[in-house]
This record gives structure tokens, sequence and C-alpha cells, in this order.
């Protein structure tokens, strides 16, 4: 399962020179980002193509897609969660068309407790709150463990500072560009 943490992809585009980014980010205002930053991941998300996907739909949903999903784990009031939430928005936005984004709440505000961590952790491999899982389904090639669970063909838990957002939102596009729209 490839893995390429935001903090990786960073050094990459820092110290190696590497111009793998587009200037995808250049349109965007960071002013609307902030203010989007400040509010609850349910009302960032109000009026994008991230939907809420039910605990009980969760794998029906995943399997049955055609296109590649991704998922957002999140608390509704918390920083992390917030800031996050604003890149699967605008990224949500971008590839409408070519990605399934959903959204599933772990916990109201904060961090979840470990009784409900763990739970995402068995159900999912849900290692940290906010996190997001990538399942490229346009392959056909899902990866079985059991008979119920996919394993994710991506993760990524870095969460990115407004200071490093464009470089984030550049990296994730360049990624979903290479490795998941391929």
């Amino acid at each position: 399962m490839p893995y390429l943490s935001g903090s990786g992809a960073l050094l990459l585009v820092a110290f190696l020179g590497i111009p793998a980014l587009t200037n995808a980010a250049e349109n965007i205002d960071m002013s609307k980002v902030r203010a989007l930053a400040a509010l609850p991941v349910k009302e960032i998300f109000r009026d994008s193509p991230v939907r809420e996907l039910p605990r009980a739909s969760y794998w029906k949903t995943i399997r049955e897609s055609p296109i590649p999903v991704v998922v957002m784990f999140y608390s509704n009031v918390d920083p992390e969660s917030q800031r996050l939430a604003t890149l699967v928005r605008y990224i949500s936005i971008k590839y409408k068309d070519k990605i399934s984004t959903y959204r599933v709440m772990v916990g109201a505000n904060g961090k979840p407790a470990k009784v409900i961590a763990a739970d995402y952790e068995k159900s999912y491999s849900l290692d940290k709150t906010p996190g997001i899982l990538f399942y490229d389904n346009d392959s056909g090639k899902m990866v079985l463990e059991n008979e119920q669970y996919i394993d994710a063909n991506y993760k990524e838990f870095r969460t990115p500072s407004l200071l490093f957002w464009k470089v984030y939102y550049n990296a994730a596009c360049s990624y979903i560009d290479k490795n998941i729209l391929d």
C-alpha cells in the first residue's frame, strides 16, 4: 500500500527542488480557506461534493463505486479536522467527476475517545483522526482481507498548516493525477 506523508512530499519539493507540483492552487483565495477553516467540518462541506457516508453502508458504497473513492474521517469541531476538511473540499470540487468523496464523523468535538478510535482502527484501519483513505476502485484490483474488508490503497494522516496549504493541495492533486487517476 503506497504511503506518502505530507512532510515527505514537502521535503521532496523543498529540499530536492523537484518541480512535481503544478500551479493548481494559484487561483485559490487563501482568505476563503482561512474563513472555512474556522467553521465546523459539517459547515465546511456544505454545498460541496463531499457526502456523508453512514457506517452501515460504508463497505457497500466502497465496493459498488465505479470510480476511485476518498473517505475523510473527522471530528466536527477539531482544528486538525477543520484544516484538513478545507483541503478535501477543494480537491473534491476539482475531481468531482473523477473521484467520489465521502466523510465519516468519528466525534463531535476534539479527538475521539480511545474506545471509539480503536473501533475505527479495527473496522477501517484508521490510525488517527482526522484521516483520509483512498480506494482505487477503477482498476478492479481491490485487496481483500477477510470477506468484508478492503484495504485502502493510500492513507494520509498529515494535517496541513494554513501556511503550507497550497503546497499540500498541489501535492495531493499531483498524487491523485499520477497514482489514482492512472
